[in-house]
């Protein structure tokens, strides 16, 4: 499974995608900073969560980690279902 994490990590390691991928996770903010799931569920205050290149970092609770951590993170799932929620959404697997 962690090769299949890779991959995902590989195939989604541009801005347009990552950011398509937050949108699509529902998440809401400015730019490329977004409201964290873990620690702003209320949306209120500055947006916190912040999508780099293939990586987010919330500066408020210090989540941090991949596009599949970000599935995680948001979905509240393990790592077989953000993949598969991955796969679901892109119509495609990484290999």
């Amino acid at each position: 499974m962690t090769d299949l994490r890779h991959e995902w990590d590989h195939r989604i390691n541009d801005w347009p995608t990552i950011l398509k991928v937050a949108r699509d996770l529902g998440l809401t903010g400015e730019g490329h900073h977004f409201y964290c799931p873990g620690c702003q569920p209320l949306k209120s205050g500055a947006p916190e969560l912040a999508i780099g290149a293939g990586h987010f970092e919330c500066f408020r609770c210090g989540s941090r980690g991949d596009v599949v951590g970000l599935v995680k993170l948001t979905r509240k799932c393990d790592l077989e279902s953000a993949i598969a929620w991955l796969e679901g959404e892109t119509g495609e697997s990484p290999a």
